[in-house]
C-alpha cells in the first residue's frame, strides 16, 4: 500500500468531518497539523502561504467551507471567499510546495433534474449560492493544479461533532408529537466516520480527479427521520410529509442529488455500507 504524504495539513479540522478525519489520521498513525478558524484564513493567500511555510505539507485536506446553505444566499461574498477563493489559494500553495491537494465538495453542484445518480463527469448546474460557490472552488483549483488533486463530492453528512439531522430529529421528537419533514428530496445520508475512512483510502492511492463518496442506498428526509426514530426507540411521534416548496427555505435545493459511487468502488475496492446500517451505529453511540 502506498504511503501517505506527510505531514498532512488539515483545514477545517474542528468541524464535524474534520473531527472524524483527524481521528482516522491518528488511528492510521499519519502525522498531521490540524488548523481551523484562527489558525488559517483560507480566503487570504498570505495567510495560506504563512501556514504552508511553517508546515511544509506533503498533503493538504481542505475541509474549510461555508456550509450554511441558507446563510450563503444572504452572504454571497463570504460564501465565494471561503468556498471558491479558499480552494484556489490552497491549490496555489499546494502547487508551489508540490503538495497533494484534497478538497471536499458537494452534491449541490447539481440541480437535481437528472433523476438518475450523478456521475463525476456530469455537467454541474447548481441552483443556489452555496452550490455555485462550491462549484467555482472546484473550477479554480483544477485550473491551478491540472493534476495532483482530489475532489471528493459527498452529501447529507451527520456525525458526533456538530449539528446534524439525526440529533435534531431526536431532540425535536422529545418535544413534539408531530414532525413536518420533507419527502421530495432524495439522497444518501453519509456518516462522517465512514467518509473519513474513505478519504484516507483515496489519499493512500493518490488519484487525480473527482470521486463521489457517500454511504450506499438512498432515501428521503422523511424516511430518514422515520428510521432515526425507530433506531432511537422513540414511539408515538407522527411524521407529516411535506414538500420542499411547502418548507419554503431561502435557498433552493436539488430534489434528486444521488451521487453515483461506482468509480470510487472500482478504484479502491471498497463499498460503503448502507446508510441505515451506519445511522443505526451512530445512534448506538449517542447518549440520548
Amino acid at each position: 500500500m502506498p504511503d501517505f504524504l506527510v505531514p498532512c495539513l488539515v483545514t477545517g479540522a474542528r468541524g464535524m468531518l474534520g473531527h472524524d478525519l483527524c481521528a482516522a489520521l491518528n488511528q492510521a498513525g499519519v502525522g498531521y497539523v490540524a488548523t481551523d478558524l484562527g489558525d488559517i484564513d483560507v480566503g487570504s493567500l498570505d495567510s495560506v502561504r504563512d501556514v504552508f511555510n511553517n508546515v511544509k505539507p506533503g498533503m493538504v485536506i481542505n475541509l474549510a467551507a461555508m456550509t450554511d446553505v441558507d446563510g450563503c444566499e444572504s452572504s454571497r461574498d463570504e460564501a465565494f471567499r471561503v468556498n471558491a477563493t479558499g480552494p484556489e489559494n490552497l491549490a496555489l500553495a499546494s502547487g508551489d510546495f508540490g503538495s497533494y491537494f484534497v478538497h471536499i465538495s458537494t452534491d449541490y453542484v447539481f440541480d437535481g433534474s437528472k433523476n438518475q445518480p450523478y456521475l463525476e463527469d456530469d455537467t454541474p448546474s447548481p441552483l443556489g449560492i452555496y452550490g455555485k460557490s462550491k462549484l467555482e472552488g472546484e473550477i479554480r483549483l483544477r485550473r491551478v493544479l491540472e493534476r495532483n488533486y482530489l475532489i471528493v463530492r459527498t452529501q447529507w453528512l451527520y456525525g458526533s461533532n456538530g449539528k446534524n439531522f439525526v440529533d435534531t430529529i431526536v431532540g425535536a421528537a422529545k418535544r413534539n408529537s408531530k414532525l413536518k419533514i420533507v419527502n421530495d428530496q432524495r439522497g444518501a445520508p453519509t456518516y462522517t466516520v465512514d467518509l473519513a475512512n474513505s478519504i484516507l483510502k483515496l489519499c493512500q492511492l493518490k488519484p487525480s480527479g473527482i470521486f463521489h463518496v457517500t454511504n450506499s442506498d438512498t432515501t428521503t428526509w422523511s424516511n430518514f427521520a422515520s428510521k432515526i426514530l425507530n433506531f432511537a426507540g422513540i414511539d408515538g411521534v407522527e411524521i407529516e410529509e411535506i414538500s420542499t416548496k411547502q418548507l419554503a427555505r431561502p435557498a433552493p435545493r436539488p430534489l434528486y442529488s444521488v451521487l453515483d459511487t461506482s468509480k470510487f468502488e472500482r478504484f479502491t475496492g471498497m463499498k460503503m455500507r448502507s446508510w441505515d446500517e451506519a445511522v443505526r451505529e451512530y445512534i448506538s453511540t449517542r447518549n440520548y
